[in-house]
């Protein structure tokens, strides 16, 4: 049992040092918004398609885009550091390539980590437009 406390622990320091990156960035609010529906994102259309949704967002140029590549990004990060994703692959190629059981277990691991992310972000991030 204290091995995976432990693991829990990492995870939210892991989740705070990347949120810490984002607190000062023009586009700290439109992230603040998408890791609050990350989540949900992952649990209604899965981890692939909530990856195809950030890659396609994240691939123009506004402060939505720079979020969402962050938002990406933080997810990529993860599963380098938790699991088993390696950089010489597109993460799209990565998890289209996991066997069912492997891409439940990565996609339980995200959801636990976006978890992490979302409490983190909403305590460290100040939201303008709720005028916290």
């Amino acid at each position: 049992m204290r091995k995976t406390k432990a693991k829990v622990q990492e995870m939210a320091l892991f989740a705070y040092q990347l949120v810490s990156e984002v607190k000062n960035e023009s586009y700290k609010t439109k992230y603040l918004s998408y890791v609050r529906k990350l989540p949900s994102m992952i649990v209604y259309n899965g981890l692939l398609g909530t990856v195809v949704f950030a890659k396609k967002k994240a691939s123009k140029d506004s402060q939505e885009a720079q979020a969402w590549g962050k938002v990406l990004k933080h997810i990529e990060s993860f599963l380098k550091e938790f699991y088993s994703y390696k950089d010489k692959k597109d993460i799209l190629e990565y998890l289209s390539e996991l066997s069912v059981q492997e891409y439940r277990l990565t996609t339980k691991l995200v959801l636990d980590f976006s978890i992490w992310l979302k409490n983190i972000a909403e305590g460290e991030i100040r939201d303008e437009a709720e005028g916290n």
